[in-house]
């Protein structure tokens, strides 16, 4: 890999993954003891079959990663970009 994308994929791959691990653990939560029903219903409206069920924390894992991931490799590369370019 070349070296100037080893920092958007590291950056992208370690947000990702937090990103759908929280929205795992928000689906999980709200399955077993109803806490975080309000955020999953309201995240639900943006990831289609997220939902406070064991398939539904596994689809917010899988979206969550994804576009977590797509939106910090594109800040990182923009912020790289930027900082070329302001030297």
């Amino acid at each position: 890999m070349k070296s100037h994308l080893k920092t958007p994929v590291a950056v992208g791959l370690a947000l990702g993954i937090y990103f759908g691990i929280g929205l795992f653990v928000f689906a999980i939560t709200a399955s077993l003891w109803g806490y975080c029903r309000i955020f999953v219903s309201f995240m639900s409206t943006f990831y289609i079959g997220y939902a406070p069920t064991l398939l539904g924390a596994f689809i917010g894992l899988l979206r969550g990663f994804v576009d977590a991931f797509i939106g910090w490799f594109i800040v990182t590369r923009l912020v790289g970009y930027f900082q070329k370019r302001m030297k």
